[in-house]
């Protein structure tokens, strides 16, 4: 018998799980020592500076958790943190040179995994991704807005 599309989701969702390791940045880039949510901070904030809670409101973590992570980053040299001139309650967190380095490098190195994985699709399967992904997404984001 088919399976069905929650069998599907499901085995698809599993399978991405117990392969999150393909995300790992120490993988993709040996030597850098960027963990996954230090990776997804330094690709948001290449599209420039933002306040601490804007970062934690898209990584989806904790007030106290965004500043360890900041804080290691600081330490890495790859950010540095002002307070804002408009508003000196916030903390505005800048890439420096190096930062900006090592985005590009992760950048780079999930631009060339994410061609190797697509050219093992068909056309169509690309296709199907191109639709099926962003509205699931979309799905998920709705659901848990609705859940608090």
């Amino acid at each position: 018998m088919p399976a069905g599309p929650h069998d599907v989701l499901e085995l698809a969702m599993d399978g991405l799980f117990r392969r999150r390791g393909a995300l790992d940045p120490s993988r993709l880039v040996p030597g850098l020592g960027a963990s996954l949510s230090e990776s997804l901070a330094l690709g948001y904030l290449a599209a420039g500076p933002c306040v601490q809670h804007e970062l934690g409101s898209y990584l989806g973590l904790e007030k106290s958790t965004v500043s360890r992570l900041v804080a290691g980053m600081t330490e890495k040299g790859w950010v540095e943190r002002a307070r804002c001139p408009d508003n000196r309650r916030f903390q505005k967190v800048v890439l420096t040179g190096p930062g900006q380095l090592a985005s590009d490098q992760i950048a780079e190195a999930m631009k060339q995994r994410h061609e190797r994985w697509l050219a093992a699709l068909t056309q169509e399967e690309q296709q199907a991704l191109a639709v099926g992904l962003p509205a699931l997404l979309q799905a998920m984001t709705a659901d848990a807005a609705a859940d608090g």
